[in-house]
């Protein structure tokens, strides 16, 4: 199992030692959405907030970038020509 993977049952080891009432927050400003099932065996945890497409260039330039999201409203945003753009700068 590589490290971007993690069971059922090692989730529920982990938060088992958490009172039920114990919230989980997400860092990184995203909002949980949903637990998508990914065929038979997998589940996938989904954000609110849209994975945005990084470019072979960008990835090559940027290689401890490993996903980008984008906040929706600042592009509901830009469609409704309230914001110019939106600008992603790495440090």
């Amino acid at each position: 199992m590589d490290q971007n993977e993690l069971t059922v049952g090692e989730l529920k080891e982990r938060l088992n030692l958490y009172p039920d009432s114990t919230k989980i927050l997400i860092s990184g400003g995203l909002a949980f959405y949903r637990f998508k099932n990914w065929g038979d065996d997998a589940v996938v945890l989904e954000f609110n907030e849209p994975q945005g497409y990084l470019s072979e260039v960008f990835k090559r330039r940027n290689p401890n970038v490993k996903v980008v999201f984008i906040d929706t409203a600042a592009a509901d945003m830009q469609e409704n020509g309230i914001v110019g753009s939106i600008d992603v700068n790495v440090s």
